[in-house]
């Protein structure tokens, strides 16, 4: 489960981390509401109705969840676990619970454990009686064995088993799950707030990377992360902020610069993303750039279909002969390729404005820039055939046809700045490097909102048989947060790692 997405339930202040310790055995995702009346009074909306099961008709990040394969197959578990526990976030409620926390061992198995810190003597209703057993001297009951007890019903992966422990109401999908939770509370052990919040998180990364229905669904890069991460969701100075702690941050500290009035903007640590992102961005805007663009050479198509060949004939009626052995090219890119490697890049940056305009900027040893502006200059060519560089507003802009800017290059100190064309980059100045900022972000959401018309036109309309990921997912999560208006993200370098914060602002992004 990413953070960012856990923590937008959210919206009060923060709690005591010392006071809250559950038995939650050790897992791949074990999250912690230490102070659960607030996180109630914080809960609206559409995740509220989300919490309760009841979600929207016309929910688009609902629709887009049950999709998924976890999200259809989790959609099918839970309703045959509602025939034996119909329990949603007001059943919790009714427990007048003080901490909640979950921690969920195997997204296969669908295996979790819930624990619920409750001062009522007698429940409100009760659970399934199941099989009474006993372990360790506690007592609990089996209602149904889930897969990762190899339970025979291939039918029903969630199981069910519950345990009261102290104040503690313990509910598992495994008899397992359920024993580990018990293991803990009979040793005395408990799992507290990683970090002080109203929700806290805690990930085992090297669990989750190995985890396939993690890497199928949260399609995120490697990172150079390690170990666990922390987070914890806190209301500072009258905003939301969602913080996060790390170790393994090998990456350079990146540099800060201004681009006023933008939809987004933002500095990437990571170098080898530059030539990908640069080539779609500006070079070849086009929505799947091949990694051979260039096509064989090969004779022309006859004219004739019999008969001697005269070759200054040409058929526009015929295509052209595919050869099945003929290889497409690289064609400059074997180039970019080159150049990449022999003047690595630490890091860049980006800017998107509201009107569509790109730039991108890196630092760039001056002596390459003929090198660099030559390969803009190539790309071009193969596009839009011959291109000439002319000087305007103190950037080189390479032109094609009767003048017209295909993308210009602009040094400002030790960076490069690329742009459309001269005048987008008119007003840029040098980005300032900082000591400990390893990457930032600046989204707009309110244009990020009306962007959206143009995502659901590019991605067409719903369907039953595929997510689109902008339209349903993105401005689904946006429809979600509705006086959310803006994000800001910093990550800095510590001597440990790394600490992260993510402010959900209500005013346009700075």
């Amino acid at each position: 489960m990413k953070p960012a997405v856990l923590f937008l339930l959210l919206g009060a202040g923060a709690a005591s981390a010392a006071e809250t310790r559950l038995p939650l055995p050790p897992a791949p995702v074990r999250v912690v509401i230490p102070d659960a009346p607030a996180f109630d009074a914080a809960l609206g909306g559409a995740f509220r109705r989300a919490l309760n099961g009841a979600p929207e008709d016309t929910d688009s990040v609902s629709a887009a969840w049950r999709r998924t394969r976890v999200g259809s197959k989790l959609e099918d578990q839970w309703s045959k676990l509602s025939e034996d526990l119909p329990w949603t976030w007001d059943s919790i409620r009714a427990l007048h619970p003080r901490a909640v926390g979950i921690a969920l061992l195997d997204v296969g198995h669908l295996e979790a454990v819930l624990a619920v810190d409750t001062p009522l003597a007698r429940l409100p209703a009760p659970l399934p009686a199941g099989t009474a057993r006993t372990h360790g001297g506690a007592a609990y009951a089996l209602v149904a064995k889930g897969a990762a007890d190899g339970s025979e019903d291939a039918d029903r992966r969630m199981g069910l088993a519950w345990a009261r422990t102290g104040s503690v109401l313990l509910v598992a999908t495994s008899e397992r799950s359920l024993l580990l939770a018990l293991d803990e509370a009979l040793a005395g052990r408990g799992f507290a707030p990683p970090l002080p919040g109203l929700v806290s998180l805690d990930l085992d990364l090297e669990a989750l990377r190995k985890d396939r229905y993690f890497r199928r669904e949260f399609l995120f890069g490697p990172g150079p992360e390690t170990g666990h991460v922390k987070a914890a969701l806190r209301s500072e100075n009258g905003r939301l902020v969602e913080v996060r702690e790390g170790t393994g941050e090998p990456r350079p500290p990146g540099a800060l610069f201004d681009a006023p009035g933008a939809t987004a903007s933002a500095w990437e640590p990571e170098g080898e993303g530059l030539g990908a992102a640069l080539r779609a961005a500006l070079l070849e805007p086009i929505p799947d750039p091949a990694d051979r663009p260039v096509p064989p050479l090969a004779a022309l198509p006859a004219a004739t279909a019999q008969g001697a060949e005269d070759r200054y004939l040409v058929s526009i009626e015929r295509p052209q002969r595919r050869d099945q052995a003929a290889v497409w090219e690289e064609g400059e890119l074997v180039r970019w390729r080159a150049l990449w490697q022999a003047t690595p890049v630490s890091g860049w940056g980006y800017a998107l404005e509201r009107d569509g305009t790109r730039r991108v900027v890196f630092a760039w040893p001056a002596a390459r820039d003929a090198d660099l502006l030559a390969l803009c200059q190539a790309t071009v060519e193969r596009r839009a055939g011959r291109a000439t560089v002319a000087t305007a507003e103190g950037a080189s802009e390479i032109r094609v046809g009767p003048g017209l800017p295909a993308v210009a290059l602009r040094r400002t100190g030790d960076y490069v700045w690329l742009g459309p064309n001269a005048r987008a980059l008119s007003g840029v100045s040098a980005p300032r490097p900082s000591s400990d900022l390893v990457r930032w972000a600046r989204v707009d959401l309110t244009a990020v909102r009306e962007e959206g018309k143009r995502w659901t036109r590019a991605e067409g309309p719903a369907s039953p048989e595929q997510t689109r990921p902008l339209s349903d997912r993105v401005l689904g999560l946006l429809g979600w947060m509705p006086q959310t208006t803006s994000l800001l993200l910093e990550r800095h370098k510590t001597e440990g790692g790394w600490t992260e914060t993510l402010v959900f602002g209500s005013g346009p992004a700075r």
